[in-house]
């Protein structure tokens, strides 16, 4: 191999590592929009708290941009004036931890996740951003807070999911089981 040969090759990898390193810094600038808006207000070193869970569940959302999913990706951690909040690594790149005080959240019901019961919280600091995640989390922090967090069982006064989302995942749903019926049942001849 000659040694033009060894620089086209150096040339074209560096190039290939540069766009998709970009590509990369792109998606994870993008999916962090919510994040760093919450970071503005509530950003803060991740400070040992008196209780922790692992893999928690919250989707964020506002306007402009569309809805960040953080499923199996969040680590709540309570103390006594509020929940921290932080991602688990890789995926914590411009998502630097919380920590967001009860007297700052309010939470109502929302029809959000299609199996299970999901609380909407608002942030008095931030109100542009919301955090939709599952009952048992909220009940949790409920629990764990002492009542400090107000959390109302009355449905958010904000714009819910449409119920056509609901109709259309279901949809779906039905569709690939009838696929799948149809492969198994034989009658398909893929």
């Amino acid at each position: 191999m000659t040694v033009a040969v060894m620089i086209e090759k150096a040339w074209l990898m560096l190039i290939g590592l540069s766009v998709g390193g970009g590509a990369l810094y792109l998606i994870y600038f993008r999916d962090s929009h919510y994040w760093r808006y919450l970071g503005e207000f509530y950003e803060s070193p991740w400070n040992r708290p008196m209780e922790t869970r692992h893999f928690q569940h919250a989707v964020a959302y506002g306007e402009g941009f569309a809805s960040k999913s953080y499923n199996g990706l969040l680590t709540i951690g309570v103390h006594e004036l509020g929940l921290a909040l932080r991602i688990l690594p890789p995926f914590s790149f411009f998502h630097k931890p919380l920590f967001i005080p009860y007297s700052e959240i309010k939470g109502w019901t929302q029809l959000w996740y299609l199996n299970s019961k999901s609380y909407e919280l608002e942030f008095q600091s931030a109100p542009n951003v919301k955090l939709v995640m599952p009952a048992s989390q909220i009940k949790w922090l409920q629990e764990k807070s002492q009542g400090q967090m107000e959390v109302i069982n009355k449905h958010s006064r904000h714009k819910q999911r449409p119920n056509i989302w609901y109709a259309i995942i279901i949809l779906q749903g039905l569709m690939g089981f009838g696929l799948l019926l149809y492969l198994v049942l034989g009658y398909g001849s893929l």
